[in-house]
C-alpha cells in the first residue's frame, strides 16, 4: 500500500470515528434531557397524588360529612314529632 493511500485511509477512519463520537455525545445529551423531564413529571405526579390523598382523608372525616349533609343536602337532626309509625298489615 502506498504511503499516501495509507494516510488518506487513516485520516478518513479518524474522521469517521470522530463523527460517531459526536453522534454518541448528542444522543447522551438528548437522553439526559428526557430523563430530567420525566423525573420532573414524576415529582409533579407524586405531589398530586399526595394532595389527592390528603383531600380524600379530609373528605372522609366525620365533621366534613356532617357539614356537607347540612349545607348541600339541607339535612338536619330528626325531631321526635317528625317520626311516624308504620303499620304493617299481616
Amino acid at each position: 500500500m502506498k504511503r499516501g493511500t495509507f494516510i488518506t485511509l487513516f485520516v478518513a477512519t479518524h474522521v469517521f470515528f470522530i463523527f460517531f463520537q459526536i453522534n454518541k455525545h448528542n444522543k447522551i445529551i438528548k437522553l439526559t434531557y428526557q430523563k430530567q423531564k420525566y423525573e420532573n413529571e414524576k415529582k409533579v405526579l407524586s405531589q398530586t397524588i399526595q394532595e389527592f390523598s390528603q383531600q380524600l382523608y379530609q373528605e372522609k372525616k366525620r365533621s366534613s360529612i356532617k357539614q356537607f349533609a347540612k349545607d348541600v343536602l339541607k339535612m338536619g337532626k330528626v325531631k321526635l314529632k317528625q317520626i311516624k309509625k308504620l303499620v304493617v298489615n299481616g
